[in-house]
C-alpha cells in the first residue's frame, strides 16, 4: 500500500505542475522583448543574455594517423540509407511529398490547437508610419491596415482575447521616422502544451509506421 501511495503522490504532484500556468510578455518599442514567468520565475528569451566567452586555449593538431583514416572511409562506406531516402525508394517521389504535406498538416492543427487555449490578456499595438511622400505613404497605410487588422483578427479567431487594442496612423511629415509600440500579456497551462504534443508525437509516430 505504501508503494501506491508514492505512486499517487508522484501522479498527483505531476498533475499540478501540470495546471501550472505560463505567462507570456511581450513588449516591443526600439528592441524586442519577450519574457517567460513559471510562478516566480522568469526567464528572459529575448534579448538573449550572453555570456562571457571563456577564452580557449589553443590545442596542438593532432595529425591523423593511417588507422583513423582507414575507419573514418570504412565507415562512410558502412552508412545505411537514410529513412527518407528508403521512402522515397519504396513509394517514390509522390509518396514523401504525400508525408511531408501529412507532417505539415499535423504541426498546422498541433499550433491551432495549442493557440486555442491561450488567452490573451492584453494587445496593445500602436503603430506610427511614413512614407517616401504623401502618395506612398497614403498607399502602404490602407496596404499596413489590411494585414495588420486580417492577422489581429485571425488571432482573435483562435484564441482567447480578453482585450485588444491596435492603432494605426498615417504621418505625412517626412522629418518623423516609422515607429511601432507594442505590449502584449497572456498566458496558457502547461498541460494543454503537453497533451496537445503527446498527440501530435502519436500521430506522427503512427503516420511513420503506416509509411
Amino acid at each position: 500500500m505504501t508503494a501506491l501511495y508514492i505512486i499517487l503522490g508522484i501522479l498527483a504532484f505531476l498533475f499540478l505542475i501540470l495546471l501550472i500556468k505560463v505567462e507570456i510578455f511581450f513588449t516591443y518599442t526600439e528592441e524586442p522583448f519577450l519574457t517567460l514567468k513559471i510562478l516566480f520565475i522568469k526567464i528572459q528569451l529575448v534579448p538573449t543574455q550572453k555570456k562571457p566567452q571563456k577564452k580557449k586555449k589553443p590545442e596542438k593538431k593532432k595529425e591523423p594517423s593511417k588507422k583513423k583514416e582507414k575507419e573514418e572511409k570504412s565507415k562512410k562506406k558502412e552508412k545505411k540509407p537514410s529513412y527518407l531516402s528508403k521512402l522515397k525508394e519504396k513509394k517514390g517521389l509522390s509518396g514523401l511529398i504525400s508525408l511531408f504535406l501529412s507532417v505539415a498538416e499535423l504541426a498546422a492543427t498541433t499550433l491551432k490547437n495549442i493557440f486555442s487555449h491561450l488567452v490573451v490578456h492584453k494587445f496593445d499595438v500602436y503603430i506610427q508610419f511614413v512614407g517616401s511622400d504623401a502618395a506612398d505613404t497614403a498607399v502602404k497605410y490602407g496596404e499596413l491596415c489590411g494585414a495588420i487588422y486580417s492577422s489581429v483578427n485571425i488571432i482573435n479567431g483562435i484564441t482567447d482575447f480578453k482585450d485588444y487594442n491596435v492603432k494605426i496612423e498615417p504621418l505625412f511629415d517626412e522629418d518623423k521616422k516609422t515607429s511601432v509600440k507594442c505590449d502584449i500579456h497572456a498566458h496558457i497551462r502547461i498541460i494543454f502544451v503537453v497533451s496537445h504534443a503527446v498527440l501530435a508525437a502519436i500521430r506522427l509516430l503512427w503516420l511513420r509506421i503506416k509509411s
